[in-house]
């Protein structure tokens, strides 16, 4: 099948609120993106991540028009707790730095982001496959993919952004001697439970 050429302004790989944010903010400066993302737009929307936004996040969310339901659905939270040998020890933002962070899911962004872009027309190509960058230190750098219905495609850019994360093609595909790689090995990790229940306590505790 032939390949077929479309031109756009910046091309985004990665359609997670990363990748969204930026193709719904630059819509707002009349600039052109296309946004392509392997996975479907089920696949993320139904993927739990971690649910913390800080204020900043929150008022662009809110001032750029893409949703006030972070106010309406999320939960604010105007500190935290650390724990130490069993004492709790508050951390008081607002008496801090006088804002707040919201607990609300990061699916729950990509929810709002998504149909911010559906309502202006975003071109999102989900379920995408075989995706790749090249010709990145040219004036026309470039990304091919397939789509869902099996169509090969190849966008021409201004500007291409990587937004698929560290385990991304894009970070791959920069030349070794360009690439600057930083990564911290901690002796712990995260461990989540997903439970149906009523919240054990007003604030996060740590």
């Amino acid at each position: 099948m032939k390949r077929r050429i479309v031109k756009t302004q910046v091309g985004i790989v990665g359609a997670g609120p990363a990748g969204l944010t930026l193709s719904h903010l630059l819509y707002t400066s009349g600039i052109d993106s296309t946004v392509v993302e392997a996975r479907s737009h089920e696949t993320i929307r139904t993927t739990q991540r971690a649910g913390i936004l800080e204020h900043g996040s929150v008022n662009m969310l809110v001032d750029s028009g893409v949703s006030d339901r972070v106010l309406r659905e999320g939960h604010r939270h105007d500190g935290i707790e650390l724990r130490f040998n069993g004492q709790n020890h508050r951390v008081d933002f607002q008496d801090l730095v006088g804002e707040s962070v919201w607990l609300y899911p990061q699916n729950e962004v990509f929810v709002d982001l998504s149909k911010a872009r559906d309502r202006t027309g975003g071109d999102i190509r989900y379920s995408s496959s075989d995706t790749s960058v090249l010709d990145l230190e040219t004036d026309t750098p470039k990304i091919r993919f397939t789509d869902v219905d099996g169509q090969p495609w190849e966008l021409h850019c201004e500007v291409v952004v990587g937004s698929d994360g560290s385990g991304g093609i894009c970070k791959k595909s920069i030349p070794a001697e360009h690439r600057k790689d930083y990564f911290i090995q901690y002796p712990f990790a995260w461990f989540g439970i997903l439970a149906e229940a009523p919240p054990s306590a007003a604030e996060l505790i740590y």
